[in-house]
């Protein structure tokens, strides 16, 4: 089975943009609940830059920053195709090069999950300002998930666990945050969306088992799985 590497090189190679379910849809809807105006954003793993660019074009302070560089590469091109002014930024979330208490408001759209959650939310803490709030879009499992099911993704995906509800709230509890709120969907509930893709020129044949595998362990997982929004303030 691939690994992570293979399926974020995949990611980036099409240039997804948007691809937790809801897709961009659901991040509008669920931003714009939220009192953005004169706050200082931060964007963790940004991919090819559509969330920031749509907060841009709402007049709002925002830091993109992703660690993969063709990801980088798509959202700075989108960002000087749209004369944007901004510039995503690559470092690696688990340890940025970021100042202490810089940011008001920080979204995650489907990348804590991928991380060491240890090193990922101290850092996110550390970088929110007092009572700032952390926005993160994450899957999380179901009670009836079968071990094996949750292995073989934990394996083709990289990640360290796949967190329940409770495993979320008591994480982010753990690192210091409070009024830790989680609303989950049901992935039926959401309105089907296609993602925007901007392929690049060349994209190797291994690469289509990648997403061969990608599309079996979606389909295997759509019972077991929910899209969380967990809402956190320092």
């Amino acid at each position: 089975m691939m690994s992570n590497k293979a399926y974020t090189d995949l990611l980036a190679l099409l240039g997804i943009g948007g691809a937790h379910p809801g897709g961009l849809e659901l991040t509008k809807t669920i931003l714009l609940k939220e009192n953005l105006l004169d706050k200082k954003l931060l964007e963790i793993g940004c991919g090819t830059g559509q969330t920031s660019l749509f907060l841009h074009a709402m007049n709002l302070d925002i830091t993109p920053v992703d660690n993969h560089p063709i990801m980088i590469e798509k959202a700075n091109n989108r960002f000087a195709e749209h004369q944007a002014g901004i510039t995503a930024l690559q470092m690696d979330i688990e340890k940025t090069e970021l100042e202490d208490c810089t940011y008001d408001f920080i979204l995650s759209e489907s990348v804590l999950s991928f991380t060491d959650t240890n090193k990922t939310l101290p850092e996110l803490y550390r970088l929110l300002k007092e009572d700032g709030v952390l926005l993160a879009f994450e899957m999380t499992k179901k009670d009836t998930m079968h071990i094996e099911l949750g292995d073989r993704m934990k394996q083709f995906y990289n990640m360290p666990e796949i967190f329940s509800k409770n495993d979320w709230k008591e994480a982010f509890e753990q690192h210091g945050f409070k009024k830790v709120e989680i609303s989950p969907f049901s992935l039926g509930d959401l309105e089907p969306s296609e993602p925007e893709i901007q392929p690049s020129e060349v994209i190797e044949d291994m690469y289509f088992e990648v997403m061969h595998e990608h599309e079996k362990l979606t389909y295997e997982s759509q019972e077991y799985i929910e899209l969380s929004i967990i809402r956190a303030q320092r």
